[in-house]
């Protein structure tokens, strides 16, 4: 059961106040309340896709291994932990490392 909810703990979701629109392989997003937008380039799309409150951090960098071949596993699991640092910053994830949602696009 802790075990559970450690993991539980660690899932980053999709804010719901937000519109996403595909440019190519580009993502928009237009946050309902405020309109701010928010241009990600395709990995952070990607990650950002993966944000649905079922996934973990070591999952999501997994996922985007699998997408993006190339760099090591260590850098790709660095490079999503920023990606997510910063996406919760400007509030377009939650959850990591302490709240748990299901979100949906």
């Amino acid at each position: 059961m802790i075990t559970e909810q450690r993991k539980n703990a660690s899932m980053t979701y999709r804010k719901k106040d937000l519109d996403a629109v595909e440019l190519g392989e580009e993502l928009l997003l237009c946050e309902k309340t405020s309109q701010k937008l928010h241009r990600l380039n395709s990995t952070a799309a990607a990650i950002w896709k993966l944000c649905d409150g079922q996934k973990d951090m070591s999952e999501i960098a997994k996922n985007v291994a699998r997408e993006f071949p190339g760099p090591s596993a260590s850098e790709i699991e660095a490079d999503v932990r920023e990606t997510l640092s910063k996406m919760k910053r400007l509030g377009i994830v939650d959850g990591s490392p302490t709240a748990r949602h299901v979100g949906e696009m």
